[in-house]
């Protein structure tokens, strides 16, 4: 199943809002003309977000429905050729509750979900390199 159309338009000068098919909207700029999600941290954003998402119902049924899933990315970015040459999602998952065998069997379940579920990082990757990582 394809997508459903998300459509940008212009608010004002440099800054654009996405809508997608369900109403939501999110603002877009600029990263040095304030506090909206540049195009550069919305990519950041859906990679960290299809990552968080696989990994949801494993996390889930492991630690339960308050677990705090929580995700920092960071991306390297190339100034000469204008584009981000790297990727990196760090998962941060207190799974002190569990064994560490617990542990170990939590996060490659964590890490095959999103290797298996991300859409956006199997988008990606075949030009950037995206990391997954646990804290």
């Amino acid at each position: 199943m394809n997508p459903t159309p998300v459509q940008i338009r212009r608010a004002a000068p440099a800054k654009f809002v996405a809508t997608n098919a369900r109403g939501a909207e999110i603002t877009i700029g600029r990263s040095q003309d304030g506090a909206d999600f540049s195009p550069v941290e919305l990519l950041m954003a859906a990679l960290g977000a299809c990552a968080t998402l696989s990994a949801d119902s494993i996390v889930t049924r492991r630690l339960g429905e308050d677990a705090p899933l929580d995700m920092v990315v960071t991306a390297e970015k190339d100034e000469e050729a204008d584009r981000v040459t790297s990727v990196d999602t760090k998962f941060d998952i207190d799974a002190s509750s569990l064994s560490e065998a617990e542990q170990a069997k939590l996060i490659k379940l964590v890490a095959k979900a999103v290797e298996l579920t991300c859409t956006v990082s199997h988008s990606v990757e075949p030009g950037t390199p995206v990391t997954v990582t646990f804290a």
